[in-house]
């Protein structure tokens, strides 16, 4: 639902001049190799931010109306940045999404995937007497999961991306038109 409803409502925002202009600047700035320093707690909040939140929501009666509004809310910001991109670049705008969204979509959405489902069941297991005792803590086996990709998706957005980054993005601003 929340895919659905970030599309739409990035098509029907339509191509904003303005906003597309900065950010071709930032695109331009970024190519010439003036990228900021990417800090490792920005990079590790970006990553857990929406899995904590999961996790605090996992303990009571709340998190069952909260974890489905919560993945409503991320996956409708996920999709409306990446649409918006398409609608203000055309189809060059696929490729800014995947560079810029991409380890977010691939590695960090699963990752929230599943610490959600096992929110909601814990949350649900507060709810319904007859259900087992809610658990603390998923099984290790997928913690070791979670956690390996959680250091992937860090590697990825905090290390390999920045140093990827400037030629990424030449390569793309060759794809769109400057006019």
């Amino acid at each position: 639902m929340g895919v659905l409803l970030g599309s739409i409502f990035a098509a029907l925002g339509g191509r904003h001049p303005q906003f597309s202009d900065q950010l071709t600047s930032y695109f331009q700035s970024v190519a010439q190799g003036t990228v900021p320093p990417v800090s490792f707690w920005s990079t590790v909040w970006d990553i857990l931010c929406w899995p904590l939140l999961l996790v605090l929501l996992s303990f009571g009666p709340p998190g069952v109306v909260g974890v489905p509004c919560v993945l409503l809310i991320r996956c409708f910001l996920l999709s409306y940045a990446c649409s918006s991109f398409v609608a203000m670049f055309g189809l060059s705008g696929l490729g800014w999404g995947a560079l810029f969204f991409g380890v977010s979509a691939i590695l960090v959405l699963p990752l929230t995937l599943y610490v959600a489902k096992w929110s909601f069941t814990n949350a649900l297991r507060k709810c319904i007497p007859q259900e087992s005792s809610a658990k603390l803590l998923p099984p290790w086996s997928a913690l070791v999961c979670c956690g390996a990709l959680f250091g992937l998706s860090y590697f990825l957005q905090g290390h390999l991306l920045p140093f990827l980054l400037p030629g990424l993005c030449q390569k793309l601003l060759s794809l769109l038109p400057l006019g």
